[in-house]
C-alpha cells in the first residue's frame, strides 16, 4: 500500500483525487488530507508518507513553499494544478509528475503507473532541487535524466545532440553519453525549439554546439564533440535559415 497524503485547499479537488484513488483498490492508504501549508508541515513529517498529491496554489501559499520548509523530502510528489503555465516546463525538466485540473482519469492512471515503476527511487531530493533551479527566471536550466541507478542532472546548455534508437534516446555531452528509455520526440517537445533543431528523423542538435557545416548530396554538421550529424534534404533549407 502506498501511504498517501493529499494537500489541496479546494474540497472538490481533494474529493476528485480520493475518487480516483478508490478506483485503484489495495493500492493506496490515505493517511490524511490537508487544506493549508501550515497543517501539511505538521502532518507530513509525523506520518511519513510515500506519496503526496500537492496543489500549487494553497490559499496565500504554494506547494513550493511547503517543499522548501520540509527538512528532507523523502516522499514522491505529484503536483496538481489548474494552470498550464511556466511551472509545467520546470516539472518536465526535473522529471517530476503533475496532473492538470480537472484531473482526467487516464492522466491519473498514467501517473500512478509511472509512480509504481519508480516508487523505490531515492532521488526525489535531487529532483526537487532541480525543480527549484528551473523555476528561477533567467537561470540556466537543468534537466533530470533517469538512469539505471536513479537520475543524472545535466545542464541543458551542455547537451550537444540527441540520437534516436527505436524507443530509446542517446544523449551526448562533451564528456558523456547517456541512453534514456524515452523516445526522441519526448525531448523534441521538451527542449527549447529556438536552440534545439531536428536535422533528421533520428537526430536533434543543439545549434550552439555546431562547429562546421558541410553541404553536398548528404549534408551534415560537425558538432563541438567532433561527431558528425546528418541533415536530411527536407530539413536543409530550414537549418540554413537558422544561421542567416
Amino acid at each position: 500500500m502506498i501511504k498517501t497524503i493529499i494537500i489541496d485547499d479546494e474540497d472538490h479537488c481533494t474529493a476528485r483525487v480520493l475518487n480516483l484513488i478508490e478506483q485503484h483498490p489495495n493500492t493506496f492508504d490515505v493517511l490524511a488530507t490537508c487544506n493549508t501549508v501550515d497543517l501539511a508541515l505538521k502532518v507530513v513529517p509525523v506520518m511519513q508518507p510515500d506519496l503526496v498529491f500537492l496543489d500549487i496554489q494553497i490559499h496565500d501559499k504554494t506547494g513550493f513553499n511547503f517543499l522548501q520548509e520540509i527538512d528532507k523530502v523523502s516522499f514522491k510528489v505529484i503536483f496538481t494544478t489548474a494552470f498550464d503555465n511556466y511551472a509545467i516546463k520546470a516539472f518536465k525538466y526535473s522529471a517530476i509528475d503533475y496532473l492538470l485540473k480537472p484531473i482526467d482519469k487516464d492522466d491519473f492512471d498514467g501517473a500512478i503507473n509511472r509512480l509504481k515503476e519508480d516508487l523505490n527511487s531515492k532521488n526525489i531530493e535531487s529532483q526537487i532541487q532541480s525543480l527549484f533551479k528551473n523555476l528561477k527566471p533567467n537561470t540556466k536550466k537543468v534537466i533530470t535524466i533517469p538512469s539505471l541507478t536513479g537520475f543524472e542532472t545535466l545542464k541543458v546548455d551542455d547537451i550537444i545532440h540527441l540520437e534516436a534508437d527505436t524507443s530509446y534516446t542517446h544523449i551526448y555531452t562533451s564528456n558523456n553519453k547517456l541512453m534514456v528509455s524515452k523516445p526522441i520526440k519526448y525531448y523534441e517537445d521538451l527542449l527549447d525549439e529556438n536552440i534545439f533543431f531536428k536535422t533528421h528523423k533520428s537526430h536533434l542538435i543543439n545549434l550552439d554546439h555546431v562547429k562546421q557545416y558541410y553541404k553536398g548530396k548528404q549534408s551534415y554538421v560537425v558538432m563541438s564533440n567532433d561527431s558528425q550529424v546528418p541533415i536530411s534534404v527536407r530539413k536543409k533549407d530550414e537549418f540554413l535559415k537558422r544561421f542567416d
